[in-house]
């Protein structure tokens, strides 16, 4: 940093997916952005190389370039189990109601280099080689000592500082928080990119899980013709990164296959499976994200798509506190949504995983299961129903009550908002949505007709002034002012009014990460703007 320029309003520290998403999704809404990273160079490894689908929202939503990525990777097609003493059973991988639905297999570094030049382009450089520690606060922001690994260093201030580093954590050090790890123990991960030949049985483009009394192993095919592999079993003492022959023995062992080989194999390295979730996700101006906040046996895929959707609740949260749009209380909201979603994982890890050791689990009943499986490891059924953030009112009981954001007749309050073409410049709700700010939407109780239009603008334009956000009002016309500063939105054929339920009309307030914030009947005006002064913070509110 240059001497004499104003410190950064947010110091972000950890250069991983996690942070590079925070220091985007914080730049793009006009925050003051530093990044920096212990590593001198970017850690290489494919790693977490599984992005679920609504990670891949995620990224719409930020404005990244989704399909230049999505072109880098391959595709996750299909899911085959392979049950000691039952033939393989098949799942497509593929979800329903989302622009993106096939997860994508790629490999970390990628993802990090993707999102590095995106945030190169937003002017903002990652600053390497630098140990961010906290060294005080107070209510102004943050003193960190920046150090180097000749020695050197610096103090700065930051208006507020989030750890992103992993689970080995400076920030975290710094809080008064909790971080009890709950180990697995008995067992290990051994995992390894490479080449086989062999008898393995099934499609070698599909991901495969096979479980037996031995343990489990795990199979999902990489850009660059390697497949990675990660088996559990039990731990053997030995510590350090594997022998590509003791993980070449273990995967023999577990499968049966006695004739499989490894080629051209990199990245083998072992796992002592814990999890950890810190017991506050906030101490002041010192925030957590991704695995400082929360560290995930890595045997489900979802501690780097967790933390990025951290980043992403995160972000234009503590984006709208240091513009001063919203109060502090704003914050309150991202712990109380994104910790529950860390102890579900957790705990869910915990009571499912097979690696070889303890009571051999009853396949059987595994086997039926797989029928009955649900979609959450792919992140679209995650709602904040209970979140501070979401409220509705009766009048959202337009048949829209007690469904899911897929489900018949529309989101409720903290679900996730479906994509649908838009007769907009814009094209997608997505991209409408990805502007950063609010999004309100008034659905008139009659479509085609103007006054009903002009009662529907007249509810918004209040919390519309309130939010700083412009209204719309969906109706079958194409654009153009309808009063008070609010636009229409075409629906000539009724795709959005489906996609939200709104037949009988509806008030909806989205938020910038594409959930829905508060749900009222087309009346509902007046509902809206009391749970905007809530969110915001009444005191930001009152002063506007």
């Amino acid at each position: 940093m240059t001497p004499g320029t104003p410190g950064p309003e947010v110091l972000v520290v950890g250069a991983g997916p996690v942070g590079l998403c925070t220091a985007i999704e914080l730049v793009r809404r006009g925050v003051r952005v530093r990044i920096v990273d212990r590593r001198t160079e970017p850690r290489t490894g494919t790693r977490a190389c599984t992005v679920w689908q609504r990670s891949l929202e995620v990224f719409d939503l930020m404005g990244l370039p989704v399909e230049e990525y999505l072109a880098s990777g391959v595709p996750y097609t299909f899911r085959t189990h392979h049950f000691a003493g039952y033939p393989p059973h098949v799942r497509d991988a593929a979800q329903p109601g989302t622009p993106y639905p096939r997860p994508l297999l790629i490999g970390q570094q990628d993802t990090v280099a993707m999102l590095t030049r995106h945030l190169s382009g937003l002017g903002v450089e990652v600053e390497r080689g630098r140990t961010a520690v906290p060294v005080a606060q107070d209510a102004e922001g943050v003193t960190v000592r920046l150090e180097t690994a000749d020695g050197g260093g610096e103090l700065t201030r930051a208006g507020w500082v989030v750890g992103a580093q992993g689970p080995h954590s400076s920030v975290r050090d710094a809080m008064d928080c909790a971080w009890e790890k709950k180990h697995y123990s008995g067992t290990q991960l051994l995992q390894v990119d490479a080449r086989w030949t062999g008898s393995l049985p099934g499609d070698p483009s599909h991901c495969h899980l096979f479980l037996t009394r031995e343990g489990s192993l795990g199979s999902a095919p990489l850009p660059d013709g390697r497949h990675r592999f990660y088996i559990g079993v039990a731990d053997t003492g030995r510590t350090g990164d594997p022998e590509v022959e003791e993980v070449l023995e273990a995967a023999r062992r577990v499968t049966g296959v006695y004739d499989l080989e490894f080629h051209d194999a990199r990245f083998n390295w072992r796992v002592r499976l814990y999890n950890a979730v810190a017991g506050s996700y906030r101490d002041g101006r010192l925030l957590l994200a991704g695995d400082s906040a929360h560290t995930l046996m890595p045997v489900t895929a979802q501690g780097m798509n967790t933390g990025v959707q951290d980043a992403f609740n995160l972000g234009w949260k503590l984006a709208a506190v240091v513009r001063g749009e919203a109060g502090e209380t704003l914050l309150d909201s991202y712990e109380a949504e994104r910790r529950p979603v860390a102890l579900g994982l957790a705990e869910r890890n915990h009571r499912t995983y097979w690696g070889g050791t303890g009571p051999v689990p009853p396949f059987d009943r595994l086997y039926e299961a797989l029928d009955h499986m649900g979609a959450g490891h792919t992140g679209l059924p995650l709602a904040y129903p209970d979140s501070p953030l979401s409220g509705r009112t009766d009048g959202a009981a337009d048949g829209a009550a007690a469904a899911g954001a897929n489900g018949g007749a529309g989101p409720v309050a903290g679900d996730r908002v479906p994509d649908a073409a838009l007769h907009s410049p814009e094209g997608r709700l997505f991209r409408l949505i990805g502007r950063g700010s609010w999004t309100l939407l008034a659905f008139p109780a009659d479509p085609a007709d103007p006054e009903s239009a002009g009662l529907a603008a007249k509810e918004l334009a209040p919390a519309a002034r309130r939010a700083g956000v412009t209204a719309r009002v969906v109706g079958n016309a194409f654009g153009g002012a309808v009063g008070g500063g609010t636009q229409t939105l075409a629906d000539p054929d009724g795709a959005l009014r489906a996609a939200f339920g709104a037949q009988r009309g509806a008030v909806l307030l989205l938020r910038p990460d594409g959930y829905v914030a508060f749900r009222g009947g087309a009346r509902d005006g007046a509902a809206l703007e009391g749970h905007l002064d809530t969110v915001l913070g009444r005191a930001v509110a009152a002063a506007r």
